[in-house]
């Protein structure tokens, strides 16, 4: 009985070291340079107008006389989606968080950046314009 239950932890263990070691292969950086960059789910003016019918200038900030960009910057994935949303350069945190939640709601799949023929994370950045709704 000792013996079975010995054999079996190792089997366990034998198997359990082989899962992390493929687990510690992926490629977790995030590269600027690529051989082909990651592409948007659609036209560069397809996501201007989403954005621009979705984005909600937040009423608390109304009067506040902010108007500008904020600079998005996020992560595409391997498998072509986003991740790590932040912002690069902001305004104001009230429009800050607005321009993260449309860029969060962008409908589609993105298409990863390449490099060599595997697909590889890689950021992206995409502006968000903001204008007083009392200007």
């Amino acid at each position: 009985m000792k013996i079975k239950s010995f054999l079996a932890a190792i089997v366990y263990l034998t198997l359990m070291f082989s899962f992390v070691g493929l687990y510690a292969q992926q490629d977790t950086n995030v590269y600027n340079q690529v051989e082909v960059s990651a592409q948007m789910p659609q036209d560069k003016q397809a996501i201007s107008n989403f954005i621009f019918s979705n984005l909600v200038y937040p009423s608390d900030a109304v009067g506040s006389g902010i108007s500008g960009m904020v600079m998005t910057k996020f992560i595409i994935e391997p498998n072509g989606t986003i991740s790590n949303i932040q912002v690069e350069r902001g305004l104001h945190p009230l429009l800050d968080a607005e321009a993260i939640r449309v860029i969060r709601l962008i409908p589609g799949q993105w298409i990863p950046a390449k490099i060599g023929s595997n697909n590889v994370r890689s950021f992206f950045y995409i502006p968000v314009l903001f204008s007083n709704p009392q200007n």
